[in-house]
């Protein structure tokens, strides 16, 4: 049975003044009231960007669903079977065939399999690094170097939601701390935390679920919420007689937008999986995984522009350097329910031209199993998985050598993906924003569109 989960932080009894305006949103780990979150978030759209770059250039309903695989998945154990390389570079599992002629995956994903004709794989994608933040940073960053802006935070920035009310950015997954190096690679960095990740870190599975960014201080109701609204425009037009600047008729926007935003239907019925029929909920799994792809795609259809879905990087999930096979018998069934769920829900909804759907991790694995029964980091070739967007799927694209060490042919790096995923979003990546010191940094230093999926 479905648990029921609830939106929670939309009723009560009382409150005071007070702790009214104590109403707050968790943006990027910091507490700020929401009208200021909103404050910050329009000074960053409305910075100085080109006007050539972005007038009527924009399409206004595009959206990216990135699924982040932490820790670095096995290419052999998903993507890129090698069955007829020797045993210890094979691993543990078969191959199985795939709707695509020529074609086989792991048997770990028979899911994926059975959609092949709704994905293009990418097998020959490398950069060579084995370090998992740098592996992080060249693809949820698209650059070389640490503490730049997450392309999600790009997204944010250039295009904003697409519906009012709704946050630009989603980031679904684990509790966003410090003492998590790659933490800041999901983040804004330079932009400014206006454009920072909106971070869902409950489990969407759990009958406990809440969105603590969108719940109002305890004891508010959305009757005595409108009644402090009146109260509250009333004092804000007796400051704005006396504010010969104006600045508090713009707090009056972003306190409109406010509330706009906490009490709308529009963002409690994106975030409210209740709304879904049991069927589809446990077609996608009723774990973390299943429900949080399943309120991806909850979230790109009410209008958020950039989602990523971060599969437990806290426990380095793939990171499978002992036991894989136990690793992947645990990991590939969920993984085998969450991802096929959300691709098959795209075209029967008519999502597959907009949403754009990205599978990845920071690196592959090593091609021989260790004696811990595992593989070590290996970012000398892995394997991508995209689909929607339309863009032309049902084919693989590149290949590794016959023991899944480097790429054979049409070898690929993450910047590639990611210009590819720009050119989905309509934004130019050639585009340049200044860092901390004032230098004009462009989105992608290099990396080009990927001809064969266009």
């Amino acid at each position: 049975m479905v648990p029921r989960i609830a939106c929670r932080g939309l009723s009560g009894q009382g409150i005071g003044r007070r702790a009214f305006l104590a109403t707050t949103v968790a943006a990027g780990g910091v507490g700020l009231s929401l009208p200021t979150l909103l404050q910050s978030r329009a000074a960053a759209a409305t910075a100085s960007i080109p006007p050539d770059k972005i007038a009527g250039q924009l399409p206004r309903d595009t959206a990216v669903i990135q699924v982040w695989l932490g820790g670095g998945p096995t290419q052999f154990e998903t993507y890129d079977p090698k069955p007829l390389a020797p045993s210890e570079y094979r691993g543990p599992f078969r191959p199985i065939d795939t709707r695509l002629p020529g074609v086989q995956f792991c048997e770990t994903l028979p899911r994926h399999a059975q959609i092949a004709d709704k994905l293009a794989i990418l097998r020959s994608v490398y950069h060579n690094s084995g370090d998992h933040d740098a592996g992080m940073y060249f693809c949820v960053t698209g650059k070389a170097t640490k503490n730049q802006p997450s392309t999600g935070s790009f997204a944010a920035r250039i295009r904003g939601p697409n519906q009012p009310g709704l946050p630009p950015y989603v980031h679904l997954g684990f509790q966003p701390t410090t003492n998590l190096v790659f933490v800041p690679n999901f983040k804004a960095s330079y932009l400014g935390g206006g454009v920072d990740p909106f971070y869902i870190t409950d489990d969407p599975a759990d009958q406990k679920f809440r969105v603590p960014n969108l719940q109002l201080a305890d004891g508010v109701t959305l009757d005595r919420l409108g009644e402090r609204r009146a109260l509250l425009a009333h004092f804000d037009r007796l400051r704005n007689q006396a504010d010969r600047t104006g600045a508090m008729g713009s707090m009056d926007q972003f306190g409109r937008a406010a509330f706009d935003m906490v009490t709308g239907a529009k963002a409690r019925e994106a975030f409210d999986l209740n709304q879904e029929s049991v069927a589809t909920r446990e077609r996608y799994g009723l774990h973390r995984w299943g429900q949080s792809c399943l309120l991806a795609r909850r979230l790109v259809e009410a209008g958020v522009t950039f989602i990523t879905v971060n599969l437990d990087p806290h426990s380095f999930t793939f990171d499978m350097h002992s036991g894989i096979e136990g690793g992947m018998k645990s990991a590939g069934p969920r993984m085998d329910s969450a991802i096929p769920s959300l691709i098959e829900d795209l075209y029967p909804r008519g999502l597959d031209r907009r949403v754009l759907v990205i599978v990845w991790g920071e690196f592959g694995r090593t091609p021989q199993v260790n004696s811990s029964g595992g593989r070590d980091h290996w970012g000398q070739v892995m394997s991508v998985a995209m689909s929607g967007g339309g863009l032309k799927v049902g084919q693989v694209i590149g290949s590794s050598n016959s023991k899944g060490e480097v790429p054979k042919d049409r070898p690929l790096t993450p910047y590639d993906v990611v210009a590819t995923m720009y050119r989905h979003l309509g934004i130019d990546p050639s585009m340049a924003f200044n860092d901390h010191s004032g230098r004009p940094v462009p989105l992608l230093n290099e990396g080009t569109v990927i001809e064969e999926l266009v």
